[in-house]
């Protein structure tokens, strides 16, 4: 080989978006790593002995065990209004910086971010695993598709679009409140959009005592609530 033949040659670098989403992809997989932690230690602690019978099940046993408690104790936050990933710190700093990861690096992709922003609270509300995708609802309903149309026909349940996709709220899985509450609630509102009803059900009231819908129905104040649907309804 001559060496003055590849004298100037350098090997190519990643380009920096590569570089971006290989980080932005640790960043990640450390998040899930420390989530499968605590939860493996939390669950060693409440019970020492009966682990054993978790390493019974199928992969796939457990891992949907797990996702559907978790989609139901998210449920539950959404209730009760609790900020989950305010509650450690290290999920804040991962949070970050998986942040300041994902801003635009390059022109060619800046229209296409710039217009995922606009909807970047929405996206988190998914991310966290408060709205789900429908498939992801109806294996933790342990519904089919043909009466989740019926629920959403009804006014049992109701959904939210965002970028054409479907998504339901995790806090129909909660057991604090009854279905039918739900339906009452829900049919009140009358035909306003799935995105307007969320903000109901989630948003702190004067008319309720600065609490969300969610909490009244929580603890079976459901006259307050529907009284409130209503006048949000005639808005």
């Amino acid at each position: 080989m001559n060496p003055i033949a590849n004298k100037g040659v350098s090997t190519p670098r990643p380009s920096r978006q590569k570089r971006d989403t290989r980080s932005l992809e640790e960043t990640r997989l450390a998040q899930i790593d420390h989530a499968i932690h605590c939860a493996v230690v939390a669950a060693l602690l409440v019970d020492p002995i009966g682990w054993n019978a978790l390493l019974e099940l199928s992969d796939e046993q457990l891992g949907r065990m797990f996702k559907n408690r978790l989609w139901e104790v998210i449920g539950v936050s959404t209730i009760l209004n609790v900020d989950l990933p305010s509650m450690h710190d290290e999920d804040e700093n991962l949070r970050k910086r998986v942040r300041r990861q994902s801003k635009p690096r390059t022109s060619e992709n800046e229209d296409a971010l710039q217009s995922a922003s606009a909807n970047s609270e929405r996206y988190d509300l998914v991310h966290q695993g408060k709205l789900l995708r429908m498939e992801d609802y109806l294996g933790a309903a342990d519904v089919t598709e043909k009466k989740l149309s019926k629920s959403l026909a009804s006014g049992k349940v109701f959904s939210v679009e965002l970028e054409g996709e479907a998504y339901i709220p995790a806090f129909f899985l909660s057991p604090m409140i009854h279905h039918n509450d739900f339906a009452k609630v829900v049919r009140s509102l009358d035909d306003t959009s799935g995105w307007d009803r969320w903000e109901f059900f989630t948003t702190p009231a004067e008319t309720l005592g600065g609490s969300t819908p969610l909490q009244f129905l929580a603890i079976k104040k459901v006259k307050p609530v529907l009284k409130a649907a209503e006048e949000f309804a005639k808005r």
